[in-house]
């Protein structure tokens, strides 16, 4: 959004530091300015009808509390104009008395018009409740009861389906997807005012000018968002009150709810073993439960009758969805000699789109005959990303939901993404058939990326260009904070790391309600308010964390390669401590101190990069296992074997295998980021010569004993180092290089040592939250060592994961673990 114009800014002690005063805003001269605030003091009323929706009672509250905040003056909220105030604000179309002949008649979407004049403000705008009565019962149900309910209800062991319409906040009575075009009206006004709400961050976020006089300006505009549908993915939006309200500050909505979700994973997903092997396909005779098996006919009735469960369930929605699941990237192998594999043919993107798409089509005729009036939304995701071959027109009820990761379009092979939807729109007759997924992911903490600003304007403008006209809107998934992440402090968002992803979703949104947007001059706006005294150097560094991440490199940070260097870390950290002496101890220099302790774990990645030992990727398991020190449960053996499997201890000096004795180490991170679990294979010829003298936990005379050590370093610099005897005694500490991180206790919760004719073992869990475990990426991967003292032999053995040539304690030589996404 351009500055207003008119509007003049100068400084002042506010909090802000800076006041507003309105000199032109639409202006209809045959009118007069309406005072709300004149001399600290309200002048006029807030009026709401007595039975107006939950979000039109919102918008009064809000529009009561930022005025207050602007001026220190309470206007009342009232159900019905009084005599002794002169001026009325009227907020939602059911308060405004007839005789002012307002209406919304002629305004698209959920857009919204206000009109000023004479002695009253009209604030209002077209409300849409996506969602139906019906999804109360399960918005009402915490989570761990939905899938048992679910089930219950349909008489199927079958998936809940994951329609993202857990959004509803009670208090507000509002999904933060509806469309609530009074809200936004309100919001706009108070833009016009000066407020800006730039990030979701309590207080912090918001710039708020100070008035001493309030008037809104002669005017009577009309403002339509681009696109009807304007939506993100946020699964824990409900947390923060601030957060709600900051997506609906930006006008995030629509007037329809479009849901699309990995639908036909719902027969095959939660309890694969259990359910029809018809439904999943084989590679080489073996079944893959990742793998949909869509031309058999099973799984197509099936599906069908899923859906139909949904929509006696869930009825009320227009659109019925055929997703494919997720993650999928392998044919069946009879499939595949059946001709459905087109690599050849249509290349990656477009090898499963025929194959998909005869699934899809079919379905929809099905379903068509039961519910003749519905809409339908597909995929065109990963390997269905470009049009299936036979398709000459996407069918008029058929809405596709294409994927794209615009951030990413620097690099030429991302860039191709555009071309392939260029090529849905040119088969498409509606712009109501095209819906983008978006994925603005680059903060979530297992994408991958170091904690750095991503700011791409030029490439989300262009990809914006390119779907004016034709497109239904958005669906953009962000980065939020996962259970294993920190938690983030009271009140503040769930979205991740807010202070450095905040102000590319605030463009994005102001890109969905103006194909005009000037967004360098909304970026210097930005640099300016809420950076103050401190712009010039926040622009500087804002300008270089886009130059950095618009480099055609790889995403992949190495130590000798990919987009990031050493060198833009040490300039990144100089432009903020430049920024925040400029700014001192003020509201502008506490948001700058918010972008540094995000950015905080950046100055390590280089020094964790040094390590000399190998990289390994570690397996993933959803489920924790029972510790008994089996390693031959499925929970070890089930993964793959050439990644995931066991690696082999060396010795500590020479590097060579041992011939005489093997050790062995296999790793699992639990999927929601909340503990790594170790196994380790010690074999033994001579189990009866085992020296087990440490009979006492933490006793430092287990380093005499048969032993092993686990050595960990965590991406933030904990280093825990954990002992485990073959009797089963512990030994564990922890240590790190700042003494601020250090926790008050270290201790391993579970240890188990199982002894065998020819072996000992040792299984361990190790809980991530007392060491600040976040995650192990390939940016961030966690520092390890296995170290395996052998004292049954003659004399002491050593052997280690990542020989050090001398001892067990070099940190240098750590080998990286890692998970990829």
């Amino acid at each position: 959004m351009t500055p207003h114009p008119g509007l003049a800014c100068c400084r002042d002690e506010k909090q802000n530091g800076l006041s507003f005063s309105l000199l032109l805003v639409t202006p209809v001269a045959v009118h007069a300015d309406v005072a709300l605030v004149t001399d600290g003091k309200p002048v006029a009323e807030i009026v709401v009808a007595e039975d107006a929706s939950g979000s039109v009672r919102t918008a009064a509250d809000e529009l009561q509390k930022h005025l207050q905040a602007m001026s220190g003056a309470k206007l009342a909220i009232v159900h019905h104009p009084t005599k002794e105030v002169a001026n009325q604000v009227f907020v939602g179309k059911g308060a405004v008395p007839k005789e002012l002949g307002f209406s919304l008649d002629g305004v698209k979407a959920d857009g919204f018009r206000i009109v000023a004049e004479n002695n009253h403000l009209i604030l209002a705008g077209n409300e849409f409740d996506n969602f139906p009565e019906s999804t109360d019962k399960f918005i009402n149900l915490p989570r761990p009861q939905l899938q048992p309910y679910w089930e219950k209800l349909i008489g199927e062991k079958w998936r809940w389906p994951p329609i993202n319409f857990g959004g509803y906040h009670k208090d507000l009575e509002s999904h933060y997807h509806d469309g609530t075009g009074t809200l936004y009206a309100v919001y706009e006004f108070l833009e016009q005012l000066g407020l800006r709400w730039y990030a979701p961050i309590p207080e912090l976020g918001i710039v708020t000018p100070e008035l001493k006089d309030i008037k809104a300006k002669s005017q009577s505009i009309t403002k339509e968002p681009e696109f009807p549908v304007r939506n993100f993915v946020d699964c824990k939006v409900l947390n923060s009150m601030d957060e709600f309200l900051w997506y609906k500050a930006m006008k995030v909505g629509g007037d329809r709810f479009v849901p699309i979700y990995h639908s036909f994973s719902g027969p095959m997903k939660l309890y694969n073993t259990e359910q029809p092997q018809e439904y999943y396909g084989k590679i080489n005779g073996k079944v893959d439960y990742n793998i949909p098996r869509l031309s058999n006919p099973l799984l197509r009735d099936d599906t069908v009758r899923y859906l139909q469960k949904v929509e006696e369930h869930l009825p009320g929605m227009d659109y019925i969805s055929i997703g494919q699941p997720d993650g999928w990237s392998q044919l069946d192998s009879d499939d595949v000699a059946a001709g459905w594999d087109k690599l050849e043919q249509r290349g990656q993107w477009g090898r499963y789109s025929d194959y998909a798409w005869d699934f899809n089509l079919d379905l929809r005729d099905r379903l068509m005959k039961l519910f003749p009036d519905k809409k339908f939304t597909v995929f065109a995701y990963g390997i269905t990303s470009r049009i299936p071959s036979n398709l000459e027109k996407v069918p008029d009820n058929v809405t596709v939901a294409f994927t794209q990761t615009s951030a990413s379009w620097m690099l030429p092979e991302r860039k191709q993404e555009l071309e392939r939807r260029n090529e849905w729109i040119a088969h498409m007759s509606s712009p109501d058939q095209l819906y983008i997924w978006e994925y603005y992911l680059q903060h979530v903490t297992h994408y991958n990326l170091p904690p750095i600003p991503v700011i791409f304007p030029e490439l989300m403008k262009e990809s914006f260009a390119g779907l004016y006209d034709h497109s239904l809107g958005f669906i953009a998934e962000i980065g939020w904070t996962s259970s294993g992440d920190p938690r983030p402090p009271e009140g503040y968002p769930d979205l991740a790391r807010p202070w450095i992803s905040h102000i590319m979703l605030y463009l994005h949104n102001k890109l969905c309600w103006d194909r005009n947007l000037d967004i360098r001059a909304t970026l210097d706006e930005y640099y300016t308010l809420f950076y103050g005294p401190a712009k010039k150097e926040m622009k500087e560094f804002f300008e270089f964390a886009e130059s950095v991440w618009m480099r055609p490199l790889p995403r992949q940070v190495t130590a000798t390669g990919g987009f990031l260097k050493q060198e833009d870390v040490d300039r990144y950290f100089d432009l903020l401590q430049r920024a925040k002496e400029k700014a001192g101890d003020t509201v502008y220099g506490k948001r700058i101190d918010g972008i540094r302790m995000e950015m905080d774990r950046l100055s390590l990645l280089f020094e964790k990069l040094k390590r000399t030992g190998p990289n390994f990727q570690i397996g993933v398991s959803k489920e924790k296992p029972l510790i008994d020190g089996d390693l031959n449960k499925p929970f070890w053996r089930e993964q793959d074997p050439e990644r995931h499997g066991f690696h082999p201890l060396r010795d500590m000096r020479t590097g060579e295998k041992p011939e005489h004795v093997e050790t062995k180490v296999s790793f699992r991170w639990i999927n929601d980021n909340s503990a790594l679990i170790v196994g380790i294979e010690c074999m033994e010829p001579k189990m009866n010569n085992l020296t087990e003298t440490s009979k006492v936990e933490d006793s430092s005379s287990i380093f005499a004993d048969d032993m092993v050590e686990i050595r960990l370093e965590t991406a933030a610099g904990i280093r825990p180092l954990i002992g485990v005897n073959s009797a089963g005694v512990v030994f564990d500490e922890c240590s790190t290089e700042r003494l601020e991180d250090l926790p008050g206790f270290y201790k391993v919760g579970k240890v188990a040592v199982k002894k065998y004719p020819d072996r000992w073992t040792v299984e361990i869990q190790i809980d991530a939250k007392p060491i600040s475990g976040e995650r192990p990426t390939t940016f961030y991967p966690w520092g390890v060592n296995i170290n395996r003292q052998r004292m049954a032999g003659n004399e002491p053995e050593h052997y280690m994961l990542s020989p050090s040539g001398t001892n067990f304690r070099e940190p240098t030589c750590m080998a990286n673990i890692f998970v990829r996404k």
